[in-house]
Formats: structure tokens, C-alpha cells, sequence
């Protein structure tokens, strides 16, 4: 009987270690190749050069975003029998020394990384350029990725996917190929599809629409049809294509995509459909109300905050409130519910209230304060107490959290920390709306403001943030019975999705998801929220004192 009981837990444990080893790989590599693609620009080529491999070196970057297209393409070819790949693969990497193919792996990548320094070094040897080096580096390259391969796996489980999926294999190089050039074509030429003179036809009802609002507030504006020129003597804008529209209509018709197709199963369909040219009517409707506010906040009040706050902000107050809103329509009425929710439903409102509200909180007041700032965020201490202020009322449902952590927790956070850094692009923080933004205040005033920005880094931020992706949605996008969803519980979707939306969350949204996958295993280490609260702690902490010492103000920015 008891055999009976020690095989499973045997073959979870297994599992949840295979599932650490193949995330730490591939954490691996994605640093290797960000830190490659980040640290090295390509030669530069001169006409008179005919010399093949400095064509190539010149080149060089392309690989990385065509390997990209070609792994994709591959992956969604074999997606009807990744499960049973994914089996073998667990089945065969169980009991296997890969320890010794990742530090094989490590040793190719540091030779690789020292040629690469030396081939792309500024100023550029034309020496190095030649056919054997660049033989030497791709030879490297392979070499580097074939070691990787083999810590992921035995060599006899690659041969054999080889053989079995050889078409498919060679059908999804093709057509990741054939996706690269067209992407790269359609990059190259302004407009290829005639975007221009569509979106232009629809700027022109906008223009309308704006010139008949701000009619209500000024008599004197000047309006320009021919031109899309509109607003008053002191302050116009031009509503070009890119203006029209364009942007929040793509959004919101991706974001209702998704939506959909995530949740088809509590959704009726086809009603379910008219969410979209809702959405795509209300956004526009609000694109014309933002450009009239646009208007008024420069002509009446300042035009920096109008250009340079308000401007970039009030499209995505829009869209969020536009995307919450369409969500909220899809489950309160029963006209796209395909079911009742049911009265035990609610018992797990709380606790879902209370992981998204200080994230929640912390995104509007973010968008409003930086809507109505030039550059610098003045007002940034209304997040900290707005944050604050949503944790004490919350303050009963996290209760029932595990807030226990061990050394492992800010070991991860040093370990982002110093990938943070790495990837860091060298920036002159004197120039930083930060930075200037500072010395226009009191000494005083920017003492106030430095400790709230100190606060808010390491205590509140990172608290909203983890409560809501760690805490909510990594298990959400398990099952919508979310509560019932141990922390422990892995799944690639929810792991690669919630680390890139927390990667999209932050301006640089590369180290950003490398972070939030990260953070993910420090949760399912342990599965407490403590480890990943206190690992993002960690790295926010590094962060302030980098930035306070160095003044690396970019940092913040």
C-alpha cells in the first residue's frame, strides 16, 4: 500500500525537478543571446568590400531574429503532437548527467563571447573580418547551441525527433524563412500596403468630430482641413494617420482577440463578436475626446504637459478603460455570458479583489500623474499612498498568504539584479528628465520626493506587482478556480505569459520578462509568495543604492 502512494509523489517530484532545470536553461540561454545581441554592433560596410565574410559579420545580427522566425514556425508545425514530444523528452531526460553539458555549454560560451569582443570591438580590425574568423565564430556559435541542446537532453532523443519530424522540421525552416523576408521587406518601405491613404480617410471624420467639440469652448480656433491642422492660436496639433485612430483600434482589436479566444468556453458565440466593433467604435470616439483635451490642456494651461505628459498617457488611460470595461460588459451580461455566474463564484471576489486592486490602483494613478507631468513625475508620492492605502484595506485577505522566505529569495533578486545592469544601455543620466527634473527642486523638496521613490521601488511596487502576477494571474491562467490552484503548480503558458507581460510592463521588456521568470521560480520553488516578493524586493533595493551612488538616473527613468 504504501508503494502505491510513494510512485506518485516519486513522479511529481521528478516532474517539478525537470520543470526547474528546463526553465533555468533556458534562462540561460535567453541572457546568452540578449547579452550577445546587446553588447556587440555589427561592422560597418564599406562599398569597395567584396570580401564575402565581412558581409556576413556585417549580417551577423540577422541570425538571431531568423532563428526566432524559424523556431516559432517549427514549434507551431509541431504543435499537434508537442505533448507527446514533451513526454519523451521527460521520460528520456529524467536520469541524465546534463550537469556536464552545461558547464561544456558555459565554457563554449565564454570563448565565443571573447571572440565575438574581439571580431566587433570599436574601432573594428579588418583583419578579423577574413574567412577564418568568421568560420572560427560560427563554428563557436554551433558549438555553443549543440552543448546546450545536449544539456536539455540526450543526443539519441534529438536524433530521433530528427528522424520523425524531418519534413515538418524542414517545412517550418522554410516558412520561418519565408515570414523573416516578408517582415523584413515590409519594415523596409514606408506605408507598403497603402495604410497611409486608408488611416488618412478615417483622420479626416476625427478632425470633424475634434473641431466640433472644442467648438463648444473656443470661437476663434484655427482649422486647417487640407492640412489635418487644428487647435487654437497659441496651440494646434496635426492629426496625421498615425493619429486617426490607428493605434487604439489595433490594440483593442488584438486585445479582444486574445480575450476571446482565452476565455470562448464562458463566452456565447457568435454575440461574443459585437464586442469588437464596440470596442473599435468607443476607442475612436475616445481618440477624438483625447485630442480635444489635448488641445484645450495646451492652449489654456501648458503645452509641455500637453506634448509631453497628457499626450502620452491618454491613450493608454483609454484603452485600459476601454479593455476593462469590454470585459466587464462580457460577464455582466448574459447577452455574451454563455452561463449565469453562480453564487459560490463570489466567495473568491475578495480574494481576487484584493491581488489586483494595489496593482490596479498603482497603474491608474501612474498613467494620471504622468498624463498631467512634462518629463518629470512630481507627483509620483500619490502611488506610494495610493498602494499603501489598498493594502490596509485588503489588509484581512492576505492573511492567509505564505509571506515566509528563505536566502534563496534575495539570492534571485542579486541574480536580476546583476542581469538588470548588464543589459542596462549606456545612458547619460544628466540628461534624463529625471535628473533635471530634480535639481528644479528645493533641496528639500527632492530629499521628500527621493525617500517616497525609495519606498515605492522596494516596498510598494514590488508588493502590488507580485500580488497580481504571482499571486493572481500565474495561476489564473491555469484555472479559472484560481484559489484552488496550488503556488507550486507549473504550466509553460502561464509561465512564459505572465513573464512577458510583466517583461511589457517595464520599459526595458527584456530584462523585464527575464526578471518576472525569475521571480516565477522563486515561487514555484517553495510555492510561498514571501519568495517572491522578497527576491523582487531585492533587486528594487540594488537598484535604488546603484542609482543613489552612481547617479545612474536612468536607471528610474
Amino acid at each position: 500500500m504504501i508503494s502505491e502512494y510513494v510512485m506518485p509523489v516519486n513522479m511529481l517530484v521528478t516532474s517539478k525537478r525537470l520543470a526547474i532545470r528546463w526553465m533555468a536553461l533556458l534562462a540561460i540561454m535567453a541572457f546568452e543571446l540578449i547579452v550577445i545581441t546587446a553588447r556587440y554592433e555589427v561592422p560597418l560596410l564599406s562599398v569597395n568590400n567584396a570580401d564575402w565574410s565581412a558581409w556576413l559579420f556585417h549580417f551577423s545580427k540577422e541570425i538571431w531574429s531568423l532563428s526566432l522566425w524559424i523556431f516559432c514556425a517549427c514549434l507551431l508545425i509541431v504543435s499537434p503532437r508537442l505533448k507527446v514530444i514533451l513526454g519523451n523528452l521527460q521520460a528520456q531526460s529524467s536520469d541524465y548527467r546534463w550537469l556536464v553539458w552545461l558547464a561544456f555549454h558555459i565554457l563554449a560560451f565564454i570563448a565565443f563571447a571573447i571572440i565575438t569582443a574581439l571580431i566587433f570591438e570599436t574601432p573594428t580590425n579588418p583583419a578579423r573580418l577574413s574567412a577564418p574568423w568568421f568560420t572560427g565564430w560560427f563554428a563557436l556559435a554551433s558549438a555553443t547551441l549543440l552543448l546546450w541542446l545536449f544539456a536539455l537532453a540526450p543526443g539519441h532523443f534529438w536524433l530521433r525527433l530528427i528522424r520523425q519530424e524531418q519534413m515538418s522540421l524542414l517545412f517550418g525552416c522554410l516558412l520561418g524563412l519565408c515570414a523573416w523576408m516578408l517582415i523584413g521587406m515590409l519594415v523596409r518601405q514606408e506605408a507598403p500596403l497603402g495604410q497611409k491613404e486608408f488611416w488618412n480617410s478615417l483622420a479626416v471624420p476625427t478632425l470633424q468630430l475634434v473641431h466640433s467639440l472644442l467648438g463648444w469652448v473656443y470661437s476663434d480656433l484655427v482649422y486647417q482641413p487640407e492640412r489635418f491642422l487644428l487647435g487654437t492660436a497659441d496651440f494646434q496639433v496635426e492629426i496625421s494617420y498615425a493619429c486617426s485612430g490607428i493605434e487604439g483600434i489595433s490594440l483593442i482589436t488584438v486585445f479582444l482577440a486574445i480575450y476571446l479566444w482565452l476565455f470562448r468556453k464562458e463566452l456565447r458565440f457568435p454575440q461574443a463578436f459585437w464586442l469588437f466593433p464596440l470596442g473599435i467604435i468607443t476607442i475612436w470616439l475616445a481618440n477624438a475626446l483625447r485630442i480635444a483635451i489635448l488641445v484645450v490642456i495646451g492652449a489654456s494651461f501648458s503645452s509641455e504637459i500637453a506634448a509631453w505628459g497628457f499626450h502620452r498617457q491618454a491613450g493608454w488611460i483609454a484603452f485600459t478603460l476601454i479593455a476593462l470595461g469590454a470585459i466587464a460588459l462580457s460577464n455582466r451580461l448574459q447577452f455574451f455570458a454563455a452561463t449565469q455566474p453562480d453564487v459560490p463564484v463570489r466567495t473568491a471576489k475578495p480574494l481576487a479583489a484584493a491581488l489586483l486592486a494595489p496593482f490596479l490602483v498603482l497603474m491608474a494613478v501612474s498613467m494620471v500623474s504622468s498624463a498631467f507631468s512634462s518629463g518629470f513625475d512630481t507627483l509620483y508620492p500619490l502611488r506610494v499612498v495610493a498602494i499603501v492605502i489598498a493594502l490596509y484595506y485588503f489588509r484581512k485577505a492576505y492573511a492567509g498568504l505564505d509571506w515566509r522566505w528563505t536566502w534563496h529569495a534575495p539570492a534571485i533578486g542579486v541574480a536580476v539584479f546583476i542581469i538588470w545592469i548588464l543589459l542596462e544601455p549606456d545612458i547619460d543620466s544628466s540628461k534624463t528628465a529625471l535628473s533635471q527634473g530634480l535639481a528644479e527642486l528645493t533641496s528639500g523638496s527632492a530629499a521628500v520626493w527621493l525617500v517616497f521613490r525609495v519606498l515605492g521601488s522596494v516596498i510598494t511596487v514590488p508588493l502590488a506587482e507580485e500580488l497580481a502576477f504571482r499571486g493572481y494571474l500565474i495561476r489564473k491562467l491555469i484555472a479559472k478556480d484560481f484559489e484552488n490552484v496550488p503556488l507550486v503548480q507549473f504550466s509553460w503558458f502561464s509561465f512564459m505569459l505572465t513573464s512577458v507581460l510583466f517583461g511589457l510592463l517595464h520599459e526595458r521588456w527584456i530584462a523585464g520578462t527575464l526578471a518576472g521568470m525569475c521571480y516565477a521560480l522563486a515561487l514555484y520553488r517553495r510555492g510561498q509568495i514571501g519568495d517572491a516578493v522578497i527576491a523582487h524586493m531585492t533587486t528594487n533595493a540594488l537598484i535604488a543604492i546603484f542609482v543613489l551612488t552612481q547617479a545612474r538616473w536612468s536607471l528610474w527613468s
